[in-house]
């Protein structure tokens, strides 16, 4: 009998029942954001998440997006045309080269616009979740900022319940799981909930303090990631509305490889899902040369789709 045949409870054979809708971002480097949506459609994905950052264009070395107060009335309506084949679309809010807690103002208010305005193209574009990457602090301590932070993210979900969007913060900033887990409580608005994302436990103070370098490849190592996993799972429980998977390098920690290392347990992780009831979908994170995202995409969710069977 094989491991995942003896991890195969009932709690899993009903959440594999449950077949989660499967999606994939538009982060494919070098390709135009109509040629991304176009894969993830031919590969057959229920839900796409897409970047309102960047640009349509393709751009050698980097993923498309847009920014949606640049884009003319016949792109919104194109992408938009391409997108209705999709069961649900879901986006990434801006992160890069942003600062919403600065201390300059007009640093600070380019932040929160440039935020603002892709959640306004989220709800244009039909997204029912917008993933908020939560920003690191580099000086202050996070008990120093806290409050700040908590109204910050507040807000934002303020406006987003205003367009019909949810807000789910990722997975990776506070460095703590109980910071973390108290941020998601504390903030309390019913449109606000999580990502999380399967490759950013190692962020954490809990695990990254107790494992060293050359011990992250062991199995202990392995478990003890996956077990940080399910715990925030356990814990935030209906207040996850959103994941990221893919897989991680056992020798570095860095994520979003293609689903060849069996790092993370999924089968653990589906049974973990089915037990707090989670109701949103699995998207794909997957980095690679863009002559290898077909294949890798499509493997991925062979794999994640028929795990079971």
């Amino acid at each position: 009998m094989t491991r995942r045949q003896l991890l195969f409870t009932p709690a899993l054979a009903a959440a594999a029942r449950r077949r989660w809708p499967l999606g994939a971002n538009t982060a494919v480097q070098g390709y135009s954001l109509s040629q991304a949506i176009s894969l993830i459609g031919e590969l057959e994905f229920e839900v796409i998440e897409i970047h309102p950052m960047g640009r349509p264009q393709p751009t050698p070395k980097v993923f498309p997006g847009f920014q949606f107060d640049q884009l003319t009335a016949l792109e919104k309506r194109e992408i938009r045309t391409q997108l209705k084949p999709f069961k649900t679309v879901t986006t990434h809010l801006p992160y890069t080269g942003l600062n919403w807690l600065s201390a300059r103002v007009e640093e600070k208010q380019h932040a929160v616009k440039t935020i603002d305005t892709a959640l306004e193209g989220s709800a244009y574009f039909g997204a029912t979740t917008a993933v908020l990457h939560p920003q690191p602090l580099t000086q202050e301590t996070w008990k120093a900022r806290q409050d700040e932070y908590t109204e910050a993210i507040a807000r934002w979900a303020g406006k987003a319940a205003k367009l019909g969007v949810r807000i789910a913060v990722e997975t990776g900033f506070p460095h703590s799981v109980d910071d973390f887990v108290s941020l998601i409580q504390t903030v309390g608005h019913g449109n606000l909930g999580a990502t999380i994302d399967v490759g950013h436990q190692g962020r954490f103070v809990e695990l990254a303090s107790r494992i060293p370098a050359e011990a992250r490849s062991l199995p202990a190592s392995v478990q003890a990631y996956n077990e940080t996993t399910n715990t925030i799972l356990s814990r935030l429980g209906r207040k996850v509305f959103h994941l990221h998977v893919h897989d991680i390098d056992p020798e570095t920690w860095v994520e979003h490889k293609p689903l060849v290392h069996n790092f993370v347990d999924y089968p653990r992780l589906y049974e973990t899902l089915g037990r707090i009831g989670y109701k949103g979908a699995l998207v794909l994170e997957i980095g690679g040369p863009p002559e290898q995202m077909p294949a890798h995409l499509k493997e991925a969710r062979r794999k994640l789709r028929n795990w079971f069977s």
